[in-house]
């Protein structure tokens, strides 16, 4: 018996060897970076080529020290809440981990470790994954689709947001100021004489006078305000919150503005642009969004027929 449990263990040693020999190649060339930690203590006992290469920290500097000892891992708060957690789950992961380089570098990694014995020792392996290009990839691609989103509610030609989306926010609006009770303001405005600077400049004219007026407009609204374009040279301001005295006095502030445009066509400047203003509020002059556009836009035809270049407060 002793000879044959002799002639097994020998049997058995080259295949152990080459077993601990093809482990040592994975661990060698692995194109992730690994780290073997004592379970009990926490101390690193290796460290792979591909993580020293990544961090730009030597063998001597993992080798013996606490995972949050490393200068990669020294501030990360979870570095050592990690090891913990190992010592009672067995496993932990972190799809994104920032840790930065010994030259300063700031990288974004996967961070996977689990638990596992190697004869009557347990050992934690770390596995960390460079996924910085991939992070950058995905945050290009979701400043594409913000770029696609916004493109899809602006304006092109003055910037502010289209008539979809302030009709879309209006309806909002109107039920969060009836919710709180709230008022909600409203002004409509349009270019006096627009029809006269297309006729005689061309539409060229026009679209430099809509395109300065659009950069009016959002140089005196708040960020809670919805500027937009209804249509041709007509652009709505939506005032959430806004009281009457309030929109009154941003309609006044921006008829005031508009009058220092100047409109050159073929070297000659054109007369003062002006601009006509309604202004409506909810709930006092409509309760819907057809309600309310029609009280502003009322106010905007009285503006106009009163001699322009005013603003008109619906009654």
């Amino acid at each position: 018996m002793k000879t044959t449990t002799r002639k097994a263990e020998k049997s058995n040693e080259p295949s152990l060897k080459d077993s601990e020999l093809r482990y040592r190649r994975l661990f060698e060339t692995a194109q992730d970076g690994i780290l073997i930690l004592d379970a009990d203590t926490g101390a690193i006992t290796d460290v792979n080529p591909f993580l020293i290469d990544l961090l730009g920290y030597s063998r001597e500097e993992f080798i013996k020290r606490k995972l949050w000892e490393v200068g990669a891992f020294k501030d990360i708060e979870a570095s050592q809440e990690a090891f913990e957690a190992l010592q009672k789950n067995e496993y932990i992961r972190y799809e994104d981990l920032p840790l930065r380089t010994k030259g300063g570098r700031l990288i974004q990694v996967e961070f996977v470790s689990n638990v596992y014995s190697v004869g009557e020792e347990k050992v934690i392996q770390c596995n960390i994954r460079d996924i910085t290009e991939r992070k950058q990839a995905q945050e290009a691609l979701l400043k594409s689709e913000a770029l696609l989103r916004e493109q899809s509610v602006r304006d092109h030609l003055t910037g502010l947001y289209n008539r979809r989306y302030m009709e879309e926010t209006l309806d909002r609006e109107l039920l969060r100021a009836f919710r709180n009770h709230l008022p909600l303001g409203i002004i409509m405005l349009d270019v006096d004489d627009f029809k006269r600077f297309n006729d005689t400049c061309g539409h060229a004219a026009g679209d430099a006078i809509l395109s300065e007026l659009g950069s009016l407009v959002l140089k005196h609204v708040r960020g809670e305000d919805i500027p937009s374009r209804y249509g041709g040279d007509e652009l709505i301001i939506v005032l959430p919150d806004g009281s009457r005295e309030v929109a009154q006095a941003r309609a006044e502030l921006l008829r005031e503005q508009a009058q220092a445009f100047q409109v050159q066509c073929d070297g000659r400047i054109f007369p003062q642009v002006t601009i006509s203003l309604g202004v409506a509020v909810y709930p006092e002059n409509g309760s819907s969004r057809a309600d309310i556009l029609k009280a502003a836009d009322d106010a905007l035809y009285h503006a106009k027929h009163q001699g322009r270049s005013r603003v008109v407060v619906a009654a």
